[in-house]
């Protein structure tokens, strides 16, 4: 075999071989993901930021702009508190207050203009916020009210 032909041969098996290896780095990569997926990993939590709405809908108009609002509990013996009401349609898990000193618990959150009810979930018991107005709520007990103008 002379060296033309060897040239020729090595490179058409380096072609083939980078051809070939291309899909399996893919196929390689495609597994990890499942592997990781299967096994029960989550991506890193969100962190909280600054929100504003800048509604684009042409048919609202007149739309109230959103409030950041503040909402405080004290419970310093609590694992874990959590906001529900009707600007998260009552579901619990979707609000979760951060401790802060003192044994306080807070979340901000924007919500529109309005009367809103509202409650703290206390290691998954409903309490209502000390010291504020109170009405019937969506399964007739009693929880917070809130006017934010």
């Amino acid at each position: 075999m002379d060296w033309k032909n060897r040239w020729t041969f090595w490179g058409l098996v380096a072609v083939v071989l980078t051809l070939i290896s291309i899909p399996s780095a893919e196929l390689i990569s495609a597994f990890r993901d499942y592997s990781s997926l299967a096994i029960g990993w989550q991506p890193a939590p969100l962190k909280p930021t600054t929100v504003s709405f800048v509604p684009h809908d042409d048919r609202m108009p007149d739309a109230p702009a959103l409030k950041p609002v503040e909402f405080r509990l004290k419970a310093a013996k609590a694992e874990s508190v959590e906001l529900v009401g009707d600007f998260n349609a009552w579901k619990p898990g979707l609000l979760k207050m951060k401790r802060a000193g003192g044994g306080t618990w807070t979340v901000t959150l924007p919500v529109r203009p309005g009367r809103h009810k509202y409650l703290f979930l206390v290691d998954g018991n409903p309490q209502v916020d000390p010291g504020v107005e109170t009405a019937e709520g969506p399964d007739g007990r009693r929880v917070s009210l809130r006017l934010v103008k």
